[in-house]
Order: C-alpha cells, then sequence, then structure tokens
C-alpha cells in the first residue's frame, strides 16, 4: 500500500469496530506495519511459523508451535511397542497438526543420517493424522497425511525397502487427490520425494517427468529452495542414466539456481555432486582440483553422513590417481561406517570397489576373504533377497578368480536394481 494513509471512511469503520476483516487485513496492517520496524518484524516471525506449522490460521500456528516439541519429547520417551502405540491412538493432547508438522520436519533432517528413526517419525505422523478430522478441516488434513506418507516412503526409499516406498506414495497419492492441495507446495513435495524413488527404482523417465512438474509448482509458489532441489534432482538423473556430460554441465553454474548465502548446504551438495560426476567420468584430477572447496563447504553445512560420502569419493580419487594405499584405507572404514549406520547396500558397493582394487593387484585370498565377511553380514541382517542373491554370485565370482571391474559394475548396478 505504500505510504498512502487510512481514508476517513476507513478510519471511521476501524474506530468504531464496523471495519471487514478482510479490510482491516488489507489496509490497516500492511500501513501499520510499514510504520513499525518492530511489528514488521514480529509478522514475519509469525508467517515463518505459519509455514513451518503449515496451518492456515496464525493463532492456531503460534499455539500449536509452542506445544509441539515437548508433546514431541512425551511421545518420544515412550517406549517402542504397544505402550507407544497406546499412546499415540489414545492421548488425545497428541492429536495436533502442529507436532505431526514437528515429526515430519525431524523426519526430514533426520532421513540422511539415521532413516530408521526418520521412519519412525513419519510413521507417528502418518499415524497422528488418523485422528485429525473431527479437529481441523477434512481436506487439510488428507494433505498433510498425503505429506506424512510421502515422508514415510522417502525414509524407506534410503532403508532400500522401495516396495514398501511405492505403496506409500501410491496411498500419499490418494490422500492427496481428495484434498484440496493438488497444485501446493505439498504436491511438490510430493513429487520431489516421488522422483528420487523412480531414479533408484532405475525408471529414468518417470524420474524426469516428476522432477519437471515438482519443479515448476515450486516456481508457481516461490519456493527457492525446492527449485534448487530439483535442478540437483535432475543433474542425479541424468548422472545415473549415463549421461554424466549433461549433469557436469548443469551443475558447472549452481549460482545460478542456488543462492549459497541463503542455502549453503544445498550449495555444498551441488559442489559435491559435482565432484562425484568428475569421478565418475574418469576425470580424478579435476575433482581433486575441487575437492578442497567441498571439503570447506561440508564443515559448515553439511551432516555427518553427507561427511562419510566425501570420504568415499576421497577414497575413489585418491584410487583414481594411483594412491592405492590410502583409497584402500578409505574404503574399509567407509564400508564399516555403513554398516554401523544400517546403510547396508552402500556398504555393499563400497565393498565392491574394495573389491575391483584388490583383484586388480592380484590379492586374490584377501579379495576371497572379503567376500565371505561380506556375505556373511548381510545374512545376519536378513536384507532383500535380491541383494543378498547379487552378494552370492559376487562370492562366487571371488571364489573362481574372475572378478573383473566391469563385473563388478554389474553387480553394483544389480544391486540397485535388486533393491527395488
Amino acid at each position: 500500500m505504500g505510504n498512502r494513509h487510512l481514508s476517513l471512511e476507513t478510519m471511521a469503520k476501524w474506530l468504531t469496530g464496523r471495519l471487514e476483516h478482510d479490510d482491516m487485513l488489507r489496509e490497516v496492517v500492511p500501513h501499520h506495519l510499514e510504520q513499525c520496524p518492530a511489528c514488521r518484524e514480529t509478522y514475519r516471525e509469525l508467517q515463518k511459523i505459519k509455514e513451518e506449522v503449515g496451518h492456515w490460521d496464525e493463532e492456531v500456528a503460534l499455539l500449536e508451535s509452542r506445544e509441539a516439541p515437548e508433546l514431541a519429547i512425551r511421545l518420544e520417551d515412550t517406549p517402542d511397542g504397544d505402550e507407544r502405540d497406546g499412546r499415540v491412538e489414545g492421548d488425545d493432547t497428541l492429536h495436533t497438526w502442529g507436532l505431526c508438522q514437528l515429526l515430519l520436519r525431524k523426519s526430514l533432517a533426520a532421513v540422511r543420517e539415521d532413516p530408521g528413526r526418520a521412519f519412525e517419525l513419519a510413521n507417528d505422523a502418518v499415524r497422528l493424522t488418523a485422528h485429525l478430522g473431527e479437529a481441523y478441516d477434512p481436506q487439510w488434513v488428507l494433505g498433510l497425511r498425503a505429506r506424512a506418507l510421502a515422508f514415510r516412503a522417502n525414509a524407506r526409499r534410503v532403508l532400500a525397502e522401495l516396495r514398501s516406498a511405492d505403496a506409500d506414495f501410491r496411498e500419499a497419492r490418494a490422500c492427496l487427490g481428495r484434498s484440496a492441495m493438488e497444485g501446493s507446495r505439498i504436491e511438490a513435495e510430493i513429487l520431489d520425494l516421488e522422483s528420487s524413488l523412480r531414479r533408484d527404482q532405475r525408471r529414468f523417465g518417470e524420474a524426469r517427468k516428476k522432477a519437471d512438474r515438482a519443479l515448476a509448482l515450486y516456481k508457481e509458489n516461490e519456493d527457492a529452495h525446492g527449485v534448487g532441489k530439483m535442478f540437483l534432482q535432475k543433474a542425479k538423473i541424468l548422472e545415473e542414466s549415463n549421461d554424466l556430460e549433461g549433469a557436469i554441465d548443469l551443475l558447472r553454474n549452481p549460482l545460478e539456481w542456488i543462492d549459497p548465502g541463503s542455502e549453503p548446504q544445498l550449495y555444498a551438495s551441488a559442489r559435491y555432486n559435482l565432484l562425484c560426476g568428475f569421478i565418475h567420468a574418469g576425470r580424478h584430477q579435476e575433482a581433486q582440483d575441487l575437492l578442497q572447496e567441498v571439503r570447506e563447504l561440508f564443515r559448515g553445512a553439511a551432516q555427518p553422513l553427507d561427511r562419510v560420502r566425501l570420504r568415499w569419493a576421497e577414497g575413489n580419487i585418491a584410487w583414481g590417481l594411483g594412491r592405492v594405499e590410502e583409497a584402500e584405507a578409505v574404503f574399509r572404514e567407509v564400508q564399516q561406517q555403513f554398516l554401523d549406520l544400517q546403510m547396508d547396500i552402500n556398504a555393499a558397493l563400497v565393498a565392491l570397489d574394495l573389491a575391483v582394487l584388490l583383484s586388480e593387484q592380484g590379492r586374490t585370498r584377501e579379495l576371497k576373504a572379503l567376500a565371505i565377511e561380506l556375505l556373511s553380514a548381510f545374512e545376519a541382517r536378513e536384507i532383500h533377497r535380491e541383494s543378498t542373491a547379487v552378494l552370492i554370485l559376487f562370492h562366487r565370482a571371488c571364489e573362481e578368480e574372475r572378478l573383473t571391474a566391469e563385473l563388478a559394475r554389474q553387480f553394483a548396478s544389480l544391486l540397485r536394481k535388486g533393491r527395488g
């Protein structure tokens, strides 16, 4: 409204309590905020809370944002099993919109570092949405349930439970279709996460279509973070569909679609992905030249799991530049870290790198021991039978001394497909 002051009519209606609420929001509030910096900052903080809680009512958003942390602690302190199930179902104080949204934010933050915990948080949110119908608009509840299902699906994807993730996404789309959320940021988020699943399933055409639709919705909703994420997703799809040069070209100039000042973690991810693109293209010196910059970015912006992945990249750079002993030590270190995190497929993929390194050096006894150790560890964890079958083939190839780099790449591809 600029510096235009209130008219006599607006002032009269305001002072007598007859000014309509919409007119108050359109004329009085902007004018007041323009004149008072402190109130303007309070308004911005309230809008941020409203966005985080995802509720249309500022008063409800504020109240539930204040209550949610204590409720989350109470829920997370409840032991798993019947007691937790009973509390989720029967404790009415937990049945709030704000708690569901907080659990989903926590799930998204945890998914890369602790996907098991991310699953539990999203699963609690899914179950809580079943109890929100009476207190909140059912159409909005369906949108929230769709979001919770998508977050649970994403955690399952990272845990390599791709079939279960697929089922969650089907239910999420059904909920979204019955809600008032189509065309919203929630739909963009669901498409974004589902694109990652399709990529992991090697269904690249579907992954690209979903990424393009998500990108368009993020742009429509003026979500700069979402736009940056989708450019990273599109580059990842190009890389995994063997268009390395296309991925590298897209990642060379991330400043065109990511502001490092406001999105430092996203910018760090873009530079890390470029580093990995160089590695996969066999351009190890270019990766080495970029490595120090990525290390510096990760010190300030990365999660612990990101640093494990960067360490794996360092091992591949060392290997590509002929520093074999260094590479071997890094691979063994990273493999154990992934096993500790129960990220079994990642641990197996690192083991394949190590196996090729040992094979190239003619260290067949150590290679066979690695294959036995890996198969035993994975059988104890009861991973998917398709992945176990790939590891059995890997074990046989090592026993018969016929493992090659090309065969290892085929095993890696089968592992990624098998989990789908």
